[in-house]
C-alpha cells in the first residue's frame, strides 16, 4: 500500500472533521469502558509523523520523518474485573524521511526483507525488530496498564545504551508506543464538560520532557461515538551537564478521540502538537519548531478477526 506523509494530515483532519459535523451531541451521563472477549483481535494503524523547521544563519532547513505501523491486539484473557491480558504485536513498519542533498526521501518497509542504513536505519531498525514480537499488556477497563511482559530477547535489546531510536530502546518506551492513540478513562459516570489529566515523562539525552494531557468528555454524537477532546502542555527540563541545551518558548497541542460503546474500544484519534524550541550549544543558539501529528484508526471495524486490507 503506497502512502505518504500527507495522508497523516489527511487522516488528522478527517478525524476533526467527524468530530464537528456528526450533529448534535447528546447531553447524558455516561461511563466509558473497554471491552474485551476472549480470543478477539483487532488491527489498527498508527502513523506519526515529525516535522521540524530549524532557522540557521538566515537559512530555513525543514525536516520530516514519517513512521506507519499497523498493529494487531489479541485478547488472552478476561479477568472478574473486567480486566485484560493483550498479546500486542506490531505486524508491519513503514518509514518515510528527508534524506540530506537529495530530493528523494529515504524509504523503509519491514515488508521488503531489507535492512535501512546510517541514523535513518538506526531508528527503522530498531521498530523493525518488534515486527511479530509479542508484547503481553494487563490492561484494566479504564484503559490503565498494570503490567508488561516483554521476551527475553527483546529485554536483552533494550539495554538502553545501544544505537537505537532514542526513548523507544527500553521497556517503558515500547509500552508508551504501543499506547498512543488510546485514552486512559477515569473510573466514575461523566458528564458533558467532565475533565481528567494524564501526566507522562520522557528522559531525553538532554533533559525530562513532561507532557500533561487534559481530557474533556464532549458528549455522544447522533452516530453514538462519545467524544473526548484534549489539549497538550510539554515543558523541559534542562539536563546538568549537558553539552547542549533546550529551551522550551512554546508548546500547545489539541486531538480529538473517537470511542465506540458498543465495540467498547477507540475508533478513531487524532492528536497535533506544537513546540518551538530554542537549541544553543558552543556559544551557537538555534531556533527550531517542531510539530507531530498522531493518529489512529480501526481497521474494517466490522471484521476484527482478519488482518488489516
Amino acid at each position: 500500500m503506497e502512502w505518504k506523509p500527507s495522508r497523516v494530515l489527511q487522516l488528522f483532519g478527517s478525524i476533526i472533521a467527524i468530530a464537528f459535523t456528526t450533529g448534535s451531541l447528546v447531553h447524558a451521563q455516561v461511563q466509558l469502558k473497554y471491552r474485551y472477549e476472549p480470543g478477539q483481535t483487532r488491527y489498527y494503524e498508527l502513523k506519526q509523523t515529525l516535522g521540524t523547521v530549524s532557522h540557521v544563519s538566515d537559512r530555513e532547513i525543514t525536516n520530516h520523518i514519517a513512521q506507519h505501523l499497523q498493529i494487531a491486539t489479541t485478547v488472552n484473557e478476561v479477568e472478574k474485573d473486567g480486566s485484560a491480558v493483550l498479546a500486542k504485536s506490531i505486524v508491519r513498519v513503514q518509514m518515510e524521511a528527508t534524506q540530506p542533498g537529495s530530493d528523494e526521501p529515504m524509504t523503509y518497509d519491514s515488508a521488503s526483507g531489507n535492512e535501512a542504513t546510517g541514523p535513518f536505519g538506526m531508528i527503522a531498525n530498531t521498530l523493525s525488530s518488534l515486527v511479530k514480537k509479542q508484547i503481553l499488556i494487563t490492561v484494566s477497563e479504564q484503559g490503565d496498564i498494570r503490567k508488561v511482559d516483554i521476551p527475553q530477547e527483546l529485554l536483552q535489546q533494550f539495554s538502553g545504551n545501544g544505537p537505537g531510536l532514542t526513548g523507544l530502546n527500553t521497556p517503558e518506551g515500547v509500552e508508551k508506543m504501543l499506547s498512543q492513540g488510546s485514552v486512559i478513562f477515569p473510573d466514575k459516570t461523566l458528564n458533558v464538560g467532565d475533565q481528567w489529566t494524564r501526566n507522562m515523562s520522557t528522559e531525553l539525552p538532554f533533559g525530562k520532557m513532561n507532557s500533561t494531557i487534559v481530557f474533556t468528555y464532549a458528549g455522544r454524537t447522533k452516530d453514538g461515538l462519545d467524544r473526548i477532546n484534549a489539549t497538550t502542555k510539554i515543558s523541559l527540563e534542562p539536563k546538568p551537564g549537558s553539552p547542549f541545551q533546550v529551551q522550551m518558548k512554546a508548546s500547545d497541542g489539541e486531538g480529538v478521540y473517537l470511542f465506540d460503546t458498543r465495540r467498547g474500544c477507540i475508533l478513531a484519534s487524532g492528536l497535533k502538537q506544537t513546540m518551538n524550541l530554542e537549541l544553543s550549544a558552543i556559544g551557537q543558539k538555534l531556533e527550531q519548531t517542531v510539530t507531530t501529528d498522531i493518529s489512529m484508526r480501526l481497521v474494517n471495524p466490522n471484521q476484527t478477526a482478519q488482518g488489516p486490507k
